[in-house]
């Protein structure tokens, strides 16, 4: 396509931000250290400019998992930090799955993931697959944190083998995880996942927004050695 073309198609769609602002006192997992924003510099304060320095964990926000979040460098080949981790991989197809029907602290199965695609339209490889579970309503800052982090529903082993069986590039979810707290004690998919270089996206919001099938743009930063990093994602319609 010509790069005119492509650009007033682009500016012709509808685009929905999937990406919470990235605050202090936002949710975070329990483990994960916090988000902070401090001043640098302002003119407020007699300077030319306004500036801010960020301290964050690579997990804070929406943000995407590189397999070296749960794969450890024993595994060579598996191991890939996030600036390993092509570009490419997260710019595709993306599918909304409907799950707002779950029970809290629930999984996702294959048969419903199955069911889904009876309905809608088979995946396939490359596509970024995004579970839509409403958790993102419960979003606040602390104190109002609590629900957010407390019994989310989850993605079901055997839904994540399906998907890394239709050689999926994502999944995603808008929860702090797509293991639920049971799961992350017991039998969690993020190494299964990660391990065959599946990405893992977390804490989206507006997936209510979406239709079935749309354009998923989001780019991580090019940090070294990194486990994960933040991103900005969108969805194109």
């Amino acid at each position: 396509m010509e790069v005119e073309k492509l650009v007033e198609a682009l500016r012709g769609s509808r685009l929905v931000d999937l990406s919470q602002t990235l605050e202090e006192h936002m949710p975070s997992f329990p483990t994960h250290s916090k988000f902070f924003h401090n001043m640098w510099g302002s003119y407020w304060h007699g300077g030319r400019s306004l500036t801010y320095q960020l301290v964050m964990n690579e997990h804070n926000g929406t943000h995407v998992d590189a397999p070296a979040h749960f794969i450890s460098d024993t595994e060579p080949a598996a191991h890939a930090t996030i600036e390993r981790v092509p570009p490419a991989k997260l710019i595709g197809r993306g599918a909304r799955l409907d799950c707002r029907e779950t029970p809290a602290g629930a999984a996702v199965s294959r048969a419903f993931v199955e069911q889904w695609e009876a309905r809608h339209g088979a995946l396939r490889a490359g596509d970024i697959v995004l579970f839509n579970f409403g958790w993102s309503r419960y979003w606040g800052l602390r104190p109002d944190d609590k629900a957010y982090l407390e019994n989310w529903p989850g993605v079901g082993m055997d839904a994540a083998e399906y998907l890394i069986g239709k050689s999926v590039a994502a999944l995603g979810v808008d929860s702090l995880s797509p293991d639920s707290p049971e799961a992350l004690k017991a039998n969690p998919i993020h190494p299964v996942v990660l391990r065959k270089q599946v990405l893992i996206i977390e804490n989206l919001c507006h997936l209510d927004d979406l239709p079935d099938f749309f354009l998923f743009v989001a780019l991580p930063l090019k940090i070294k050695n990194g486990s994960g990093s933040p991103i900005r994602a969108v969805a194109l319609f």
